[in-house]
C-alpha cells in the first residue's frame, strides 16, 4: 500500500460484502479530513495524508462482521488457483498483536537466478502470531521465483539475504515483513491501514496477518492464491510499479491492481505476467 489510503469500516452489517464497506469507508475518511482541516487536527493525528511515495495495496474486512470460512491449499501451478484444500481460520482466530519484535527467518535451499539485476531481499515475521515460519519463508520465496513473477518481467533476480548475513549488516532491498494487524499499522504509518489491509513503506512490504490468514472477496475462499498475490502486490510496489486498472472486463487483473478494494470487471490474477 502506499499513496491514497485503504481503510476498512469496522460496524459493518455482515451481508453487506466487504468491498461494499470498505468504498463506504473511503467516503467516512474523506470526511475525517475534512474536519481536521476545520481545526481538529490534534484529535485526528493518524489521519496525515500518506507520502506519494507509499501506494496503498489490496485489503478488506471487518473486525466484528463473521466472515466466510477460509482455506488454505497447494496452488496448481499452470493457473494460478489453488488444489488440495485444507481447514483455514476465522476472523476471530487472528490475533491483533504479536509481540512487537521482528525477527529475520531463513528460506529453503533453492536455485536463485543469476542474470539480470539483483534485488537482495528478506523474509520477516513478526514473534508470537503463532504461525509456522518455515511454511511463510518458503511460501514467500516460492512466490518471488516463480516462473511468472517480477524476475521475467523486470529482468531482475531475487538474492535471499539470510538470517546470519542480516545480523552482519548486510544490504537489503525489500524486505518482506509478516505482522500482526497492530504492528502492521505502526509500519505503515502515516497511512492508515486500520488492522486490515496491507503496505509497501520505505523498504518495507509489510503483509498484514488478517489479510494472510483470511484472504479476501476477490479471491473467495483460496487463501493460497490470494497470499501469491498479497506478497507479488507490495513486492511490485517495492519495485517501483504503481497501481493499473481492469485493462478490459473478463480479462485477468494486472497484479498492480487493487484486486481487494475492486477487480473491475477483471477475474483475479496473482503474478505479474500472464494477465
Amino acid at each position: 500500500m502506499s499513496a491514497p489510503r485503504t481503510t476498512a469500516k469496522r460496524f459493518a452489517h455482515p451481508r453487506t460484502s466487504r468491498q461494499v464497506r470498505l468504498r463506504r469507508t473511503l467516503a467516512v475518511t474523506l470526511a475525517l479530513v475534512l474536519l481536521a482541516a476545520l481545526g481538529v487536527r490534534h484529535l485526528l493525528q493518524d489521519d496525515t495524508p500518506a507520502p506519494v511515495k507509499a501506494v496503498p495495496a489490496g485489503g478488506s474486512t471487518t473486525t466484528t462482521a463473521p466472515t466466510a470460512s477460509r482455506t488454505t491449499a497447494t496452488p496448481n501451478p499452470e493457473d494460478g488457483s489453488s488444489a488440495t484444500e485444507t481447514p483455514a481460520v476465522d476472523e476471530a482466530s487472528v490475533p491483533e498483536h504479536g509481540n512487537g519484535k521482528i525477527s529475520v527467518v531463513a528460506v529453503p535451499d533453492a536455485k536463485e537466478a543469476t542474470s539480470g539485476r539483483a534485488v537482495r531481499y528478506t523474509v520477516e515475521v513478526e514473534g508470537g502470531l503463532g504461525v509456522d515460519t518455515t511454511q511463510v519463508a518458503g511460501t514467500v520465496q516460492a512466490v518471488l521465483l516463480d516462473s511468472r513473477g517480477w524476475q521475467g518481467v523486470d529482468g531482475i533476480h531475487f538474492v535471499n539475504v539470510s538470517p546470519a548475513e542480516a545480523a552482519k549488516g548486510a544490504p537489503v532491498d525489500i524486505r518482506v515483513t509478516l505482522a500482526s494487524p497492530s504492528l502492521t499499522d505502526k509500519l505503515c504509518a502515516p497511512m492508515q491501514t486500520l488492522s486490515q489491509v496491507s503496505c509497501w513503506n520505505g523498504e518495507r512490504s509489510v503483509l498484514n496477518l488478517r489479510r494472510w490468514m483470511l484472504g479476501d472477496d476477490s479471491y473467495g475462499t483460496d487463501v493460497a492464491r490470494y497470499r501469491m498475490y498479497q506478497v507479488n502486490h507490495e513486492v511490485g510496489h517495492g519495485l517501483g510499479h504503481q497501481h493499473r486498472q481492469c485493462p478490459q472486463k473478463g480479462k485477468r487483473a494486472p497484479v498492480m491492481v487493487q484486486q481487494t478494494l475492486s477487480l473491475g470487471g477483471c477475474s483475479p490474477w496473482p503474478f505479474p505476467s500472464g494477465a
